[in-house]
């Protein structure tokens, strides 16, 4: 399986956030030596695809527009969380 370490190195990150992380999220907390070799999100993500134990949930979220100071866009995006038990994505 290519990407072993990397791979453990997800999960290790998120059984250690319980609450659920998004993939950019994921990236930002992960060692240094594994983010490496992860180029980007959606790099992440396509990892995170294939793996067992890992659900996956749709959230909405406000980021601030980088247009106005005033305006907030809403944007969809993906929750990864770690279960024991046998989630699939």
């Amino acid at each position: 399986m290519r990407h072993k370490r990397v791979r453990q190195s997800i999960v290790d990150t998120l059984r250690a956030n319980p609450e659920g992380l998004t993939a950019t999220e994921i990236l930002d907390r992960m060692p240094q030596k594994r983010r490496a070799k992860v180029s980007n999100a959606k790099h992440l993500s396509a990892l995170i695809r294939g793996m067992k134990n890992i659900k996956k949930q749709r959230v909405h979220t406000n980021v601030p527009s980088e247009f106005s100071t005033k305006d907030l866009t809403n944007y969809q995006v993906n929750l990864y969380l770690y279960e024991e038990v046998g989630a699939e994505i």
